[in-house]
């Protein structure tokens, strides 16, 4: 095979490699257990106290208004299921607790921050399954996170491969 051709193939592997890696971030969770949907700002991002989070873009999951936690406009299948952190929204983090999963909890979470000079939409997909036999965990514990920096770090792996095999 030619170089060239090789570096072609190498060139359209590594664009689907970044392609994939882009997708939202999957949270997923055994079902009656519960799961972390994690939303922070980053540092160095203007201080705000106000979150939206909404499941599919429809569902009221909870709000966060001038630091303060409330309920008032939730969904009914989510009452008693929600916790956050107040003592965090102050560092920019307004990660969200969901307990008792169920398999109808499956789907994208937003969390959507209002400012004077930029939103941020951040969006969660989770995944809850039943959970297998044998495996105890801690109670609230995210049984597998996997971010897009942990999605890239894995996937960059077979390109790596991809790449030595191509040049050997």
């Amino acid at each position: 095979m030619s170089m060239m051709l090789k570096s072609a193939l190498l060139v359209c592997f590594f664009i689907l490699l970044l392609n994939e890696a882009s997708v939202q971030d999957i949270v997923q969770g055994f079902i009656r257990d519960s799961a972390l949907l994690p939303c922070r700002l980053e540092t160095g991002q203007l201080k705000v106290n106000t979150a939206h989070w909404r499941y599919n873009d429809s569902k009221n999951v909870y709000d966060i208004l001038n630091g303060q936690g409330t309920t008032k406009e939730q969904d009914a299948e989510y009452k008693g299921r929600t916790e956050t952190f107040p003592a965090e929204y102050s560092k920019g983090n307004f990660s969200l607790r969901l307990g008792n999963l169920q398999k109808s909890d499956e789907g994208s979470y937003c969390c959507f921050i209002p400012n004077a000079e930029f939103d941020l939409n951040k969006c969660i997909n989770l995944q809850v399954r039943e959970k297998p036999r044998g495996i105890q965990e801690k109670p609230g514990s995210n049984s597998g996170v996997e971010t897009t920096a942990e999605r890239i770090v894995s996937l960059l792996f077979p390109l790596f491969s991809a790449t030595v095999l191509l040049c050997v």
